[in-house]
């Protein structure tokens, strides 16, 4: 004899969470703009998409999941870590002088031939040095 067939008893269903897919969504495209910092455009890219499922997740009025969470977090830090590199990098180049940059330029110069076997001014019809020393005039330096 079966108790619980003579009684009927079901045990109760657990409905899943309406947004758990977006929440999941955000979650894979925050964690995917960490995976792609150094291409510059696609964590801003993957970023935005990711808080803008991780809204959507939460629904009206509910709390977000746990995978939303983590979603909007990557994404905001991704996103973070993006605009601090570039103005770490311009700040660099800002504040470099001109002799740096000619330096510079001559050393991509070198670089290239050693690599390509051909000048630059022969591959892209300017010399990087060309190129630094222009950027140093409209830097005013």
């Amino acid at each position: 004899m079966d108790y619980n067939n003579q009684n009927n008893y079901r045990p109760p269903q657990s409905y899943p969470h309406p947004g758990a897919t977006f929440a999941t969504v955000s979650m894979i495209l925050g964690v995917g703009s960490v995976f792609t910092l150094l291409t510059v455009y696609l964590p801003f890219i993957l970023g935005s998409l990711s808080i803008i499922f991780a809204v959507l997740s939460s629904g009206a009025g509910q709390k977000l999941l746990a995978t939303a969470k983590v979603g909007i977090g990557s994404a905001i830090g991704s996103m973070a870590m993006i605009i601090a590199l570039m103005g770490t990098v311009l700040g660099l180049i800002l504040g470099t002088s001109r002799e740096n940059m000619l330096q510079l330029g001559q050393q991509m110069d070198q670089m290239i031939e050693n690599q390509m076997g051909a000048s630059p001014q022969e591959l892209i019809g300017e010399s990087y040095e060309d190129i630094m020393r222009s950027f140093a005039d409209a830097m005013g330096k």
